[in-house]
């Protein structure tokens, strides 16, 4: 079982100075390495035997195997918790998975998705391009982004309308954890995406709230990230989601984060991915940065710890300097009586 990728370090990203920041990327690294290295033994001649299995971020997991004898086709199939929360904001999934994956060479779509798993996607070596790879590798995250391509969609449809009539009826949800959901607001002037966050301890509360403080103030303190989403923190429910959020007993272990995205964040195909990237990994980015807080305090304590212990060590007495006879002045001379 291989667990989720490592996290990359990049400099700059949508206009932030994020030199010390660690941002994780939006394809499975796992995934990717697996599917080069199958193509580099194909092409030597030497096919490798797979059956590997590779987990991911909010619960889900991938199956890299043989299709067949030969060892030319490879079966990659996921299993996600959010397939059915996303299959169900529209009927159009599977399509929409076709017209991404079927036109990439050496890639086509299973007729039946493996046992256990929700998507299959069929990869002939044979044909399999490097482009193809970096797509494969993208499989959750172009699922996900099906969701956010609808709200675009309409939130498009809905800026053609009179002003009264620009604001959505329904709000998309995807339940991508047990205890945590995406809502996604889409109106004719933004979609309003919402992140519903658990706190398993009063230590990452208060981690927590500096973070997510530092998220709202950065915008209004830096003018150079201006056009950069606004961001709103809540303890309860924002107004937008109110009707979709089940009442239940006030939970302080629970927070609403609220991106609020305009069109100049999806006028284009790419600007939309790349939005969505950054939206769709920003809970897996905002809970690691609290546990590497948390590491490194922890380190930067036991640190000082072992440096008070060396002092203690060296200010004790020698076994035979601890009598009345031996006594020395603070210089260290011994006292003479």
């Amino acid at each position: 079982m291989h667990g989720p990728q490592r996290p990359r370090t990049h400099k700059r990203v949508t206009g932030l100075d994020t030199s010390s920041m660690l941002h994780l990327q939006p394809h499975n690294l796992l995934i990717e390495k697996t599917l080069v290295e199958a193509l580099e033994a194909f092409r030597k001649g030497t096919p490798l035997t797979l059956d590997r299995v590779v987990s991911d971020f909010d619960y889900a997991t991938f199956h890299i195997s043989n299709a067949d004898q030969t060892g030319v086709t490879l079966n990659v199939s996921m299993r996600t918790k959010a397939w059915q929360s996303v299959a169900a904001a529209g009927p159009g999934l599977l399509a929409y998975l076709q017209d991404k994956y079927d036109r990439l060479p050496g890639v086509s779509t299973a007729s039946a998705p493996e046992t256990g798993y929700d998507h299959t996607l069929l990869i002939q070596l044979d044909a399999l391009a490097p482009e193809s790879v970096m797509q494969v590798a993208l499989l959750k995250m172009t699922t996900m982004a099906y969701v956010f391509q609808l709200a675009f969609d309409e939130s498009l449809r809905l800026a053609q309308l009179p002003e009264d009539r620009q604001e959505a009826a329904g709000v998309h949800l995807i339940q991508y954890r047990d205890d945590e959901n995406i809502y996604i607001k889409p109106s004719g002037d933004r979609v309003t995406v919402i992140f519903e966050t658990m706190f398993q301890g009063e230590t990452d509360k208060v981690f927590g709230k500096v973070f997510l403080q530092e998220f709202v103030d950065a915008r209004k303190r830096n003018r150079s990230i201006q056009s950069a989403p606004q961001v709103l923190v809540s303890h309860e429910a924002p107004l937008e989601i109110a009707s979709a959020v089940p009442r239940r007993t006030a939970d302080r272990s629970k927070r609403f984060v609220t991106f609020v995205l305009f069109p100049r964040h999806f006028v284009t195909r790419d600007l939309q991915f790349s939005s969505v990237c950054h939206l769709a990994l920003f809970r897996n980015y905002f809970h690691y940065h609290i546990k590497c807080s948390k590491a490194y305090m922890h380190t930067r304590m036991r640190r000082r710890v072992d440096s008070f212990i060396k002092v203690l060590n060296r200010a004790k007495v020698d076994a035979e300097d601890d009598d009345d006879d031996n006594r020395r002045t603070i210089s260290g001379k011994k006292m003479v009586y």
